[in-house]
């Protein structure tokens, strides 16, 4: 979808035709823009402004990054080297809060607030219309529906900036000067009626030609539930500010329910002892974004066949394979449209990696966000078809060729488990240039409404519903045949528990998309994950150590090593990309697990490239063994077995695979950090004996300090202060 991005650079020009003075930040709380609006044609530039500020934020690199590192089932492939990366593993040393650097990426916070100043002027201009009451009585119209996106839009970055920052300085209104902070909760109630008073002025998904690069009624609603779901949550609060600073919109003190404190931070991880009221106040805003819900919908059918009768049959891919491809997807509820013109990061972050260069065949995919073999070889069922299009044990090396990743953590090809919802070998005819794919960055899709619907029920005693919503998301997982047996085993998983059924769902369902870590903090698991999981990582260390495997309830096998060969599977099977294994198939090394391999024509992509941009890119291999084959990925076999020599006969290889964890790849000996890097340093800066004394984790992030100096606020939690 590129709607928006195609008016953006014109339209953005054009606003400073239409408004009176610069809308650029003088400080980080002031703002000297005032757009002057005769109607439609001048208001709908102003509002492509601050699209175009989300879409340089996002290309930044910073919010998908900071949003999706740090969970039991995401983390980065650089290892602890960056402050982005101690922060969002809660501060590892040396990114410990005291040494922590504020002004690690500088200017995010002045560039949230220019898209909130945007807002706010289109806001306060359209509202200042002389017919802005018959525009909300014939709602939804032109203008009403433009309002109703200014609203939304900095709903959203408030929302963001109150799950990066905290607590946050609240301006609503051009030209304020505001130099102190206002409570997150107040912050949240207050947006959130904001929202249920514009939500009839939006259009719907479809309506009016909208599309999910536009906010939509359908976004709006959504939002209304995410910022209940946050203000219902845990969250680490301050204890320096007053006893009376935690208020709701109205000025009322909140009463909290404390899991625990950290009086050396000034901290306290808590939600409100009122939480419920506010799943209760989602639901009708969620049901809405269900039942009426204009043209968006559940991808529930994969419509794909081909002349080489590929196995298609997976609607979840088919979904991710509309987006990496720019086509429309009614899934999804709203998209930040990235640029295909340089700087696109969705496919170079958080795609299937590649050693190309620039150009290459796929172009470099640094792949900085992958997995944990826990999470790919243990969390996911076998027969769950998500595991394979949301991660992949293989990548490209950018001349056309399948390689299995390594574990030495750094980028590329050596993140051990990668992503793999975004595949530049899926791409038609591909860019070959990096940064160039301008797969857009989804921010919420159908299925986390669904799935949110289904949480608001089960929390507020409604049973019979939360498992008709939750149903509809776990199933399309599943073969037909299977479902019900599957859906069973997801409950006896986790006790019976509904509510643990959604959000294990949650974190299966949206692998590398932003939301599991956000879900760890508000639902008050964080803690107990940072412990447990941390020590499953080291037990799983030592277990591989020991018996060369390790072993998970589901019957999959964590090998140390397995067993490759290149192979020409376009002589084979007569393609050379994969698809959903065929039933029968899961023995097959090259056709399991799925949807992996190669481009099936890098030859026509290179002639696109070089008539197309007229840029040279290095030869297409003459050599056909583009594929490969991996023997034992799921099940330990013995490297001195008959085998593992009959294996070796018949051309493959003994290629090392979690060993990797422990012992480099290029090394021969163990090596102690690798080795933690794998276990012991997940979310390390939050100790087994913070978990045992009820500590409050500290996720948050500084204000720079430029923020601070203007504004003369100070940062807590135990950050520096300049």
């Amino acid at each position: 979808m590129k709607k928006v991005y195609n008016y953006l650079l014109a339209a953005v020009c054009s606003v400073a035709a239409v408004s009176s003075c610069s809308l650029d930040t003088n400080s980080p709380s002031v703002v000297d823009g005032e757009f002057v609006f005769s109607g439609i044609e001048t208001a709908e530039p102003a509002i492509l402004g601050a699209y175009n500020q989300l879409i340089n934020e996002v290309n930044n690199g910073y919010v998908p990054n900071f949003t999706n590192i740090g969970s039991d089932i995401e983390r980065c492939s650089v290892g602890n080297i960056t402050d982005l990366v101690g922060g969002a593993q809660l501060y590892l040393e040396p990114y410990d809060e005291a040494h922590f650097n504020i002004d690690f990426q500088k200017g995010n916070w002045d560039r949230f607030y220019s898209c909130i100043f945007k807002c706010n002027s289109v806001i306060e201009n359209i509202e200042a219309l002389p017919n802005f009451e018959d525009i909300v009585k014939t709602a939804p119209n032109d203008l009403s529906d433009l309002l109703g996106q200014a609203y939304g839009i900095r709903a959203m970055v408030y929302f963001d900036m109150t799950r990066y920052y905290g607590d946050v300085i609240y301006v609503t209104k051009p030209r304020q000067v505001i130099n102190e902070l206002t409570n997150r909760d107040a912050i949240m109630e207050m947006e959130i009626e904001n929202l249920k008073r514009v939500e009839g002025y939006l259009y719907t998904l479809g309506q009016n030609n909208h599309q999910s690069d536009r906010v939509t009624r359908n976004f709006v609603d959504g939002m209304i539930a995410r910022m209940c779901f946050q203000t219902a949550g845990y969250q680490t609060r301050r204890t320096d500010l007053g006893d009376d600073f935690y208020t709701d919109k109205d000025g009322n003190k909140i009463s909290y329910e404390v899991w625990g404190t950290d009086a050396e931070k000034n901290a306290v991880y808590n939600r409100r002892s009122d939480w419920k009221k506010f799943y209760e106040e989602a639901i009708p805003y969620l049901e809405k974004a269900v039942n009426q819900a204009g043209e968006a919908s559940l991808t529930t059918v994969d419509p794909r066949s081909d002349s080489q009768k590929r196995t298609y049959g997976n609607p979840f891919q088919y979904y991710f394979q509309q987006v990496t491809e720019a086509r429309k997807a009614t899934e999804t509820i709203y998209e930040i449209t990235m640029k295909d013109t340089g700087g696109s990061r969705i496919a170079y972050n958080f795609g299937r990696g590649s050693g190309g260069s620039s150009p290459g065949l796929p172009p470099k995919a640094n792949a900085q966000i992958c997995s944990y073999p826990e999470v790919y070889y243990g969390e996911y069922d076998p027969q769950d078809m998500r595991r394979d299009v949301s991660m992949s044990v293989t990548g490209s090396t950018g001349l056309g060729v399948e390689q299995l990743y390594n574990f030495n953590l750094t980028n590329r090809l050596t993140i051990g488990i990668g992503l793999n919802k975004y595949d530049l070998n899926r791409v038609e005819t591909p860019d070959l240039r990096q940064l160039y794919s301008g797969i857009s960055y989804i921010y919420m899709r159908q299925a986390d409404i669904i799935l949110m619907l289904a949480e608001a029920y089960a929390r507020t005693g409604q049973a019979s519903k939360a498992v008709t919503e939750l149903r509809k998301v776990h199933d399309r997982a599943f073969p037909a045949a299977v479902r019900d047996q599957k859906y069973n085993e997801l409950l006896a998983k986790v006790g019976g528990d509904l509510v643990s059924a959604i959000i294990e769902e949650r974190k299966l369902e949206f692998q590398g998309e932003n939301i599991r870590r956000w879900d760890l903090i508000r639902t008050g698991m964080l803690p107990e994950v940072a412990f447990s999981f941390r020590k499953q990582l080291t037990d799983h260390m030592a277990e591989l150590k020991a018996n060369g495997y390790v072993q998970f309830d589901n019957g999959n096998q964590l090998p140390a090593y397995v067993w490759t060969k290149q192979v020409d599977a376009k002589k084979e099977y007569g393609y050379r990309l994969t698809t959903q294994t065929p039933a029968g198939k899961e023995n097959d090394p090259v056709l399991y697990p799925g949807w992996r391999g190669q481009h099936d024509n890098w030859q026509a992509a290179k002639e696109y490239q070089i008539n197309t941009r007229g840029n040279a890119v290095k030869p297409v291999p003459s050599e056909t063994t583009t594929n490969l084959a991996i023997k034992g990925l799921f099940r330990y076999i013995d490297p001195a077995s008959a085998e593992a020599a009959a294996l070796e006969a018949e051309g493959y290889k003994k290629t090392p695979w979690a060993v990797g964890m422990y012992i480099p790849a290029g090394k021969t000996a163990p090596d102690q950090n690798q080795e933690a890097e794998w276990s012991t340093k997940f979310m390390g800066g939050y100790t087994d004996e913070d978990f045992a004394a009820k500590k409050a984790p500290i996720y948050l992030i500084p204000m720079e300090t430029t923020v601070v100096s203007t504004t003369g606020i100070k940062n807590g939690y135990g950050f520096k202060n300049p």
